[in-house]
């Protein structure tokens, strides 16, 4: 419903901007695959939230926001504070504190617009996108599996494993968990328009075989999810119950048919070795291991955490002897992840607030009118799913999911009935309300716009060193380009991570080691980590590097710790590496001048 003084706007192209399309960038430039998918999200939705405040100008109600919306914002002010209050690189915190920001307004911005009846400003426009971005990404997955000579990294990215589709996002289990926010946008979209049962059954069965086509486990347990909505929502019409239920059947029917085709196509499905890896004890493909370990940090540091953006770090200088051997920078677990990171308390208290908003959200689940009850529904539905998928991987660490999932908690939030104070019933009031948060809102979506074209540009000072045809004429000297990528306050890391690496003596670029280590430790980082502290003449935490490179059992250390096979030429001092673990605390390796 639009009031006759505010004339109503299109923000469908917004949303296919901020929301549809970074599901379906193919290109990247390194260091980051998914660089321009983030960038594009974070950037639309800054745009959408700038033009929708300048534009659309909603009447907020006089109604207050609900309990529900203002427990989600402080739970994000507590994740602020936690990032805030990390010793990690500032220039590290600083993309991270911009999209929680931008996360809130947008959860503020969607529940004020839900609360005034305007659902065409935001919550129609998602939701048709994510159904374009998932009938798309079909598409893409089709390609992949069945045609992947066709894969061109423009449009289509090269598919990495024969017989899996793994989108444009490169990642199946993302896929999967975008197929099925598509589903119930469907869903939602085609009971609200009445759309023919026909063409609802036929959107769905194409997004649930493409789920199959990712071989994800993830994605199995959304299509129970998705199945179990359809058994419990009694708001839903009867047709439309039984045919969720029966996508189960249906993906185990397209799990047995892509085993059979690509079988006699000399391909393996690789939904078969997911299977035999759950029969055979690791449904979690080593996830236990990492949860075992993150467990015990969380025990050694239960108040404070490690600080935010340093759990690869402290995991990787502690004493993890049956430690998994891929070199994890996330526990793929929110729950651990908070604990571990912020500590105890402050998980219990961002997990509370989170937790208590999705109770207090009942209400909306059973208002009298069957479409804002199903929109709560469907709203509730889809933040399960990613929610679940957070328990087992981090895809809110993904921009083009945190700011789609926050637009699904306004909506959610939005749609609880509050009562609204007596101040605020009257014209007046509902003005000076609307007044005071339209420049909060432009301000953050026009932040958030000059944000990603800073960001981008910054990138691209360092992108040329890994690629030098990237420069617009003839590319620098690799120590120039190097040397201007470190300028970089978001992206330097990756260039010192070049200048330390390839550095022939380690220890006198010293200084360069931070930003790299709290990044992503690897096995030539670790090396050269180790070298330098032997070269400032601190053999035992060179040592305790060694011992913990050694537990990774990473080839690429072969040549490093040859020298301890070696017999002994001479009694002379053993290297460093092939000393005893010292075993010193994590914290004790944190890179000091």
């Amino acid at each position: 419903m639009t009031s006759p003084d505010h004339p109503p706007v299109s923000f469908l192209p917004l949303a296919l901007l901020a929301v549809a399309l970074p599901f379906l960038i193919a290109g990247s430039m390194p260091p980051t695959s998914t660089y321009f998918n983030q960038v594009v999200a974070f950037g639309g939705c800054g745009v959408w939230l700038l033009v929708w405040a300048l534009t659309a100008r909603p009447s907020l109600s006089s109604q207050p926001s609900s309990g529900a919306t203002k427990l989600l914002l402080v739970a994000g002010a507590l994740l602020v504070a936690a990032i805030l209050t990390s010793s990690t690189p500032w220039g590290q915190r600083l993309a991270p504190l911009a999209c929680l920001v931008l996360a809130g307004a947008l959860v503020h911005a969607t529940a004020a617009a839900t609360r005034a009846g305007r659902i065409d400003d935001w919550v129609t426009p998602l939701m048709t996108a994510l159904l374009v971005a998932g009938l798309l990404s079909v598409v893409v997955g089709v390609v992949q599996v069945f045609r992947p000579e066709l894969a061109d990294g423009r449009l289509i990215s090269f598919p990495t494993i024969a017989g899996r589709a793994i989108g444009n996002m490169r990642q199946p289990n993302q896929l999967s968990t975008l197929l099925l926010w598509a589903a119930a946008a469907a869903v939602w979209l085609g009971v609200r328009e009445r759309q023919p049962l026909a063409v609802l059954a036929a959107v769905l069965s194409v997004l649930v075989f493409s789920v199959a086509l990712t071989a994800s486990r993830t994605g199995l347990v959304g299509v129970v999810l998705l199945a179990l909505w359809g058994a419990v929502d009694r708001r839903l019409p009867s047709p439309v119950r039984w045919l969720l239920l029966a996508m189960l059947p249906l993906y185990a029917l397209s799990w047995w048919g892509l085993e059979q085709w690509l079988s006699a196509h000399g391909v393996m499905f690789y939904g078969e070795d997911q299977l035999k890896k759950t029969l055979h004890g690791d449904p979690s493909s080593s996830r236990g291991k990492i949860w075992s370990n993150t467990w015990d940090m969380v025990r050694t540091h239960p108040w404070t955490g490690v600080g935010f953006g340093a759990y690869n770090f402290i995991w990787s200088m502690t004493p993890f002897p049956g430690r998994p051997v891929a070199f994890y920078d996330h526990s793929h677990n929110a729950v651990l992840q908070l604990a571990v990171e912020s500590g105890v308390p402050m998980a219990v208290a961002i997990l509370g607030c989170v937790l208590v908003a999705l109770w207090m959200s009942r209400s909306a689940l059973q208002q009298a009118d069957d479409d804002t009850a199903r929109g709560a529904r469907a709203a509730l539905f889809m933040l399960v799913m990613v929610g679940v998928h957070s328990l087992l991987e981090y895809p809110l660490w993904y921009v083009y999911f945190l700011l789609p999932a926050a637009l699904l908690a306004g909506w959610l939030t939005g749609l609880v009935p509050v009562r609204p104070p007596a101040e605020a019933t009257s014209a007046g009031g509902v003005s000076r309300l609307a007044g005071a948060w339209r420049p909060v809102w432009c301000a953050t979506g026009a932040l958030a716009m000059a944000g990603s074209l800073w960001s981008t540009v910054e990138y691209g000072s360092v992108a040329i060193i890994f690629e030098p045809d990237l420069a617009w004429s003839e590319p620098a000297p690799l120590a120039e380009r190097i040397a201007e990528g470190q300028r970089s306050v978001l992206w330097g890391h990756h260039a010192d991570y070049a200048a330390v690496t390839m550095a022939p003596e380690p220890e006198k670029v010293f200084d360069q080691f931070e930003r790299p280590l709290y990044h992503l430790a690897d096995t030539r980082l670790l090396i050269a980590y180790a070298r330098a502290l032997q070269g400032r003449g601190e053999t035992a935490r060179a040592a305790h590097v060694a011992a913990r490179l050694r537990e990774f059992h990473n080839p690429v250390s072969a040549d490093f710790f040859a020298v301890c096979d070696a017999p002994p030429a001479a009694p002379t001092p053993a290297p460093f590496q092939c000393l005893p673990d010292p075993a010193l605390p994590a914290e004790a390796l944190r890179p000091k001048p």
